[in-house]
């Protein structure tokens, strides 16, 4: 990799005998080392002064293609302006750091989304240029990879090395080989406090390793997901990469960078990915089993169902069709919103035009329970979206027929709050636990004092609460005094 800067200047010309970082590291060994294609480009002319290996796997030009070509020519015309407003602010001082995404199409043809972090970093010297870090939003990029070429060569570029590691999204720290911590990035700072003043062992007394399967230091090892002490929730992925290939005798020999990074988030997907498939597939087989077994057994041509046999069956593959069609209701809602709130567009809603209709269509697929409308006169026009309000009325009170059971009294009242529309499902069931209100509204949550009364997949009330709060509303749950259940909502009055 050329080591000039546009206009002739070196990199060397740019950095001190002996940088924060050390003076064991050469820049161009660091950016070749780093999974994310990285240019830095003179703010003015917008010349790409320098390009690593990266930059060229993923632009899809070779280095010499990259090092004097304007950034402005490696994107479409649409985005020409936004990307030179953005380099303006950075140049004035608005902002320390930005991050936009643009089309690029590469040397091949091909077109690819990527998203590029662009810093400013000014140089010893006074000079000032621009670190335009890429990466392929396509997949996560493993920016591991090569770093254990961190601390391999001399010469060290200060400015140059620690912009770059400042820019990862990893924890990376550096280890002395007696485990002193010599350089920690600010993500490390995030996950461990404090982190330069401590050593690997004080990394790793925080974890939880009883078969000691964390990686050693001097090891390419990992990566290896451990638990941690203080929060039995919190797993950290920790890799190590030795600084000893190709490097001469110096100070880094003998080191080891290790990354870390948070899988709590990804683990925590994962579970409830693998619980979700789980749970539907139960869900979803007893549904189709009624309905292909009623199907099959009407459609025998030598039948000898009697009339009263032949309307239970389609009777029952009624009732397990709309039963299946709830199912998938809650799955689309569940797949669009997943456990974000997400705002959504909102339209007015007359909840005293909408609730009789939802309620009467209901009365029919619970024999036996009696359904009951209340509505305050007068009440104000709601901003939601109807078709979430209708599914989420329908999920109460089904929820409130199921377990109040054959021979209970459904009431659904509706009445003024403060700027919102209260709607409220009381039933006559066995109640709910106080210490449960929170749960009962989380995903795959089923209280242990009705779970074997009745079925259910524990997705009815996690989407009702997601939907009532991308409506600007909020959701309740609480005990009766007189017995039973009240669940409700309440949505925000039209503004003016």
């Amino acid at each position: 990799m050329s080591e000039t800067l546009a206009g002739g200047a070196s990199f060397a010309e740019f950095a001190d005998d002996r940088g924060p970082i050390g003076s064991t590291v050469d820049p161009a060994v660091i950016l070749d080392a780093v999974a994310e294609g990285i240019l830095v480009f003179d703010p003015e002319t917008f010349r790409v002064a320098e390009a690593n290996r990266g930059a060229t796997e993923l632009l899809g030009h070779p280095h010499d293609g990259l090092v004097g070509k304007s950034v402005i020519d490696l994107v479409p015309d649409a985005d020409r302006e936004r990307l030179t407003s953005h380099v303006a602010a950075l140049v004035s001082g608005m902002t320390d750091a930005t991050t936009l995404m643009l089309d690029y199409r590469r040397g091949d043809g091909n077109s690819i989304a990527v998203e590029v972090v662009l810093q400013p970093i000014e140089l010893p010297g006074g000079r000032l240029v621009i670190v335009a870090i890429a990466r392929d939003i396509r997949g996560r990029l493993q920016t591991q990879i090569r770093l254990q070429r961190l601390a391999e060569a001399e010469h060290a570029r200060a400015a140059e090395l620690n912009a770059v590691i400042r820019a990862m999204g990893e924890a990376v720290v550096v280890c002395a080989s007696d485990g002193r911590i010599t350089l920690a990035n600010p993500a490390g700072e995030l996950i461990f406090p404090g982190i330069e003043a401590r050593t690997y062992d004080d990394i790793l007394a925080q974890m939880q390793d009883p078969d000691g399967a964390a990686p050693s230091l001097g090891a390419r090892a990992g990566p290896i997901e451990l638990q941690a002490v203080a929060d039995h929730e919190r797993w950290i992925e920790i890799s190590t990469y030795p600084v000893t290939e190709g490097s001469s005798p110096s100070a880094s020999a003998g080191a080891t960078i290790v990354v870390m990074r948070d899988v709590t988030e990804s683990r925590r997907r994962e579970a409830v990915r693998e619980t979700f498939i789980g749970v539907l597939s139960h869900e979803l087989r007893t549904p189709l089993t009624t309905i292909f077994g009623g199907a099959k057994l009407l459609a025998r041509e030598a039948s000898t169902l009697d009339d009263e046999t032949r309307r239970g069956v389609f009777q029952d593959i009624h009732d397990e069709a709309e039963r299946l069609q709830r199912l998938v209701e809650d799955v689309v809602a569940l797949n669009r919103f997943g456990e974000e709130v997400r705002d959504m567009g909102r339209e007015p809603v007359l909840l005293q035009r909408m609730l009789p209709r939802v309620v009467q269509s209901e009365d029919g697929r619970w024999p036996g329970v009696v359904f009951q409308v209340q509505i305050e006169s007068g009440l104000p026009t709601v901003s939601a979206e109807p078709t979430y309000v209708e599914q989420v009325i329908r999920n109460l009170l089904s929820n409130a027929a199921k377990y109040g059971g054959i021979d209970s009294t459904v009431v659904v009242k509706a009445e003024r709050g403060d700027h919102a529309v209260m709607v409220r499902v009381l039933d006559d069931g066995p109640g709910i636990d106080m210490d449960e209100r929170e749960r009962l509204f989380e995903l795959f949550y089923r209280s242990a004092k009705t779970a074997t009364s009745a079925g259910g997949a524990g997705i009815g009330l996690f989407v009702c609460a997601r939907l009532v709060a991308a409506m600007g509303g909020r959701i309740w749950a609480t005990r009766r005094e007189a017995g039973g259940s009240e669940f409700g909502f309440a949505l925000p009055e039209l503004s003016e």
